[in-house]
């Protein structure tokens, strides 16, 4: 499923970066010749986003070699999450990696496990410009492994709501309260979701989120639920047990029953973030990194509002980090980026552009993140939200394992039962014990467990993978 506005644009860049993304080597300058300036210091930096995004990071280099006219930083920006990951699977596979890249916390754990990544603890210690203790801890500790800190976060984003303000005063629809519950926010969802010509299609949906399974997290964990047994060291998936149960159960009558959110063919067809835009859409679920693309939106009026509530206040953390490859030639010039970045000028910098809920709190905290001028005029959501977010696991295989449980929770949710959904309006929170049998996808949802089917055809999917992680390295 799309996940960007302009993709065309994003693809264009990242194949510009694929053709100049050939084997290199990077040699040590040779001394000056007498008045012959030295070559500048090459670092290389790949990361992933939309156009916007890739804007502010150019902007952010551009500020960097200014005051550091030795460096000289070459970005390889990648259109897709996926791509970027292959990208550097291969690149690590060939010896040649990017000495820079940003990577989300659940991804960068299998390059740590393989021993490729440069750990950045020891250089932040001796910093004069960034300290540790300046950075959110939240962000922090998502980025250890082995007991050793290896990329220092940028931003300590989290999942909330986006609305579309305009179209909730066209439709006469009260704003997200800050302490608002499930029961509210599908209330609202309903309340906004409306076939306006009557031809039996809806116009206009109330809701819409990517079916993955770091989007079910917060609902799992605020139904009082685990998504995994221990998240510093996950042995297998908790999804069957009742307050997961009732959390699947929340959201899937959204789709089914309540009918509040896109069809599969719909969210093909458009994106969401276009649907968004364009005002068919009331509510989205997103982390930060959309509001650059939302701000370049000419006339949208929007802000962003907390998750619902239910027996537990929670979000999931959506953090990413510059880490550094260990093979890299250009480790000091490379850190002094990282420390630009990272430091005052580059954090405001960023945040300024709207793509992060920058890691070092002086900046998060002050009037470049909590711009009244710039949208979202909600902005400290994102700080609130620290008090009840919770992170996934960063173990080795951890991104394996939402690769494949994504494909079945997008299946789960939009493949209704042959003989329709037998979940109904005034459908019970109550677990049925039926509904704790084993079996395979296709038998219970023939069953008519639709709740349950996801549970079990996740844990025989992972299981696997979660067995074949490398035993936990003591800190």
């Amino acid at each position: 499923m799309a996940r960007t506005l302009r993709w065309a644009a994003a693809l264009a860049l990242a194949g510009a970066a694929l053709l100049g993304g050939c084997k290199r080597e990077e040699m040590t300058p040779e001394p000056a010749r007498t008045g012959t300036p030295a070559a500048p210091i090459e670092v290389t930096l790949q990361l992933f986003g939309d156009p916007a995004e890739v804007g502010g990071y150019r902007q952010l280099i551009a500020a960097f070699e200014a005051k550091n006219p030795d460096v000289k930083v070459r970005l390889v920006p990648i259109g897709k999450q996926k791509d970027h990951m292959a990208k550097l699977t291969t690149a690590f596979s060939g010896g040649t990696p990017p000495d820079l890249f940003l990577l989300n916390y659940r991804r960068f754990g299998q390059f740590a496990a393989k021993g490729v990544l440069e750990p950045l603890g020891p250089r932040l210690e001796k910093s004069t410009i960034l300290k540790e203790r300046d950075l959110y801890p939240q962000a922090v500790e998502a980025f250890r492994h082995g007991g050793a800190l290896q990329c220092i976060p940028q931003n300590v984003s989290s999942l909330v709501v986006y609305w579309n303000r305009g179209l909730f005063q066209r439709l006469g629809v009260p704003p997200p309260r800050p302490d608002w519950t499930w029961d509210d926010f599908r209330k609202t969802a309903q309340a906004l979701t409306r076939d306006e010509d009557g031809d039996g299609r809806m116009d206009i949906h109330g809701l819409a989120f990517e079916p993955t399974l770091s989007r079910l997290a917060p609902f799992i964990w605020q139904a009082g639920g685990e998504v995994v047994d221990d998240v510093k060291d996950p042995h297998h998936l908790e999804l069957l047990n009742t307050p997961s149960l009732e959390a699947l159960r929340f959201v899937l009558r959204l789709q089914r029953v309540f009918k509040v959110t896109p069809t599969l063919e719909e969210a093909k067809s458009e994106n969401h973030e276009a649907r968004f835009a364009a005002g068919r859409l009331g509510m989205l679920l997103n982390s930060r990194r959309l509001v650059p693309t939302l701000r370049d939106v000419p006339g949208l009026d929007w802000d962003v509002a907390p998750l619902p509530r239910h027996h537990k206040t929670a979000t999931v953390l959506h953090s990413d980090a510059y880490c550094m490859s260990r093979a890299s030639r250009a480790k000091d010039a490379a850190f002094r980026f990282v420390e630009f970045a990272l430091g005052p000028v580059g954090a405001e910098l960023v945040a300024r552009g709207g793509r992060t809920v920058p890691s070092l709190r002086s900046v998060a905290e002050g009037p470049a993140f909590l711009d009244s001028n710039q949208r979202p005029a909600s902005a400290r959501v994102f700080l609130d939200s620290l008090l009840s977010i919770r992170r996934l696991p960063n173990v080795a295989v951890w991104n394996e394992v939402e690769t494949r449980a994504d494909v079945i929770v997008e299946e789960w949710f939009y493949t209704v039962p042959p003989h329709g959904t037998r979940l109904t309006e005034a459908d019970s929170t109550e677990v049925k014990s039926g509904q704790e049998a084993g079996g395979s996808m296709r038998r219970l949802l023939r069953q008519g467990d639709e709740v349950n089917a996801l549970g079990q055809e996740l844990t025989e999917a992972v299981q696997g993978i979660l067995d074949s992680a490398p035993k936990r390295e003591a800190p």
